[in-house]
């Protein structure tokens, strides 16, 4: 049995980007005849950036003004979202704690690449050194490269995060948001299935004089779950799920003139990303049942600024914000009301 590494994360991209799966990862079983606990800080470092910059995704392209709609006014919008993956999280050192993987070479002071990296040939990566836990030398393979993304697939390194939603204006400057994907089976392969709520209301109605100041202004909250898997090795069982989950609460200010709006959001955001390998997998010497389970989580403030024209019912927008991976938003939609 031979699957490539980039099968591991690929339940994360399974509806993203198809040219993925024409990078080259890493062979997984490999990862395991250092054992489960090596295995574990070796994936965890390799997919950090997608992970992470999944999260950071999840919580973009929400609203492109402060103003709800009025009742029953609504809008259907199409974005995608690329969290810019930072330098820092394109290359990695060997984690501490690994018992039975070294550098080849200890004096090699050459990082690894993530799997948000560059493309590198076997020459230009570290050799990696495997043993058993008796200190016998298994094999040596060269590192993991990444896919280089910016190559050939996005303008930038950056992780892919697209969205459809539909909002719905309801009572007293309140108006809801829905992201809703069915569960969807990707001919065995995998499948998918997305949710998200959002909730968005007008706060500038309660300050004196609301009428006479020039600018919209809300308060919002929004969540979003995706649970996805892929299907390894059908006929054994084998199975990598990837469940993430997303919030952010902000206050939002926007100003409209003519047909152009210009937005701004401050607030918080959080995510929440479990990742497991299911099944039994069998290296040289032993099987392993359920090897890997990894979990990413962050917090922090976040802002973003953002443009919407307004044609008639159609609508373009643009949204960056800043953030750990700062995000870049790309949206359009019909809007009435």
């Amino acid at each position: 049995m031979k699957k490539t590494l980039l099968i591991l994360f690929a339940a994360c991209f399974l509806a993203i980007s198809p040219n993925m799966t024409k990078a080259q990862g890493l062979d997984f079983d490999t990862f395991l005849e250092a054992g489960i606990d090596d295995a574990s800080l070796l994936l965890e470092s390799y997919l950090q950036p997608a992970f992470e910059g999944f999260g950071f995704g999840m919580n973009s392209g929400w609203y492109n003004t402060a103003k709800p709609h009025k009742f029953l006014g609504f809008d259907v919008t199409v974005s995608a979202s690329l969290a810019r993956v930072p330098d820092t999280r394109q290359f990695f050192t060997l984690p501490t704690g690994l018992t039975n993987v070294s550098l080849t070479n200890p004096s090699d002071t050459r990082r690894l690449p993530t799997v948000f990296g560059p493309n590198l040939g076997a020459d230009d990566l570290p050799e990696l050194r495997f043993t058993d836990d008796n200190g016998e030398e298994l094999i040596r393979i060269s590192a993991p490269t990444g896919l280089g993304i910016d190559e050939d697939i996005v303008p930038f390194n950056a992780v892919p995060v697209p969205m459809v939603q539909l909002g719905l204006g309801l009572f007293k400057g309140t108006e809801v948001k829905l992201r809703y994907i069915p569960e969807q089976d990707f001919d065995g392969d995998g499948g998918m299935k997305l949710f998200g709520i959002g909730i968005m209301h007008d706060i500038k109605q309660y300050l004196p004089a609301e009428k006479l100041l020039p600018f919209d202004l809300s308060v919002f909250l929004g969540y979003t779950n995706l649970e996805s898997y892929v299907n390894i090795d059908e006929d054994a069982g084998q199975t990598a799920e990837f469940n993430a989950s997303a919030w952010t609460v902000q206050g939002v200010i926007s100003k409209k003139i003519l047909f152009f709006t210009a937005f701004a959001g401050l607030g918080y955001s959080n995510y929440d990303i479990d990742f497991s390998m299911l099944g039994n997998y069998t290296t040289e010497s032993t099987t392993f049942t359920d090897p890997i389970k990894l979990n990413y989580k962050d917090n922090g403030i976040r802002t973003n600024i953002g443009v919407r024209i307004k044609l008639l019912f159609l609508t373009i927008t643009g949204e960056y914000a800043l953030q750990e991976y700062n995000t870049l938003t790309a949206g359009v939609g019909i809007s009435i009301r």
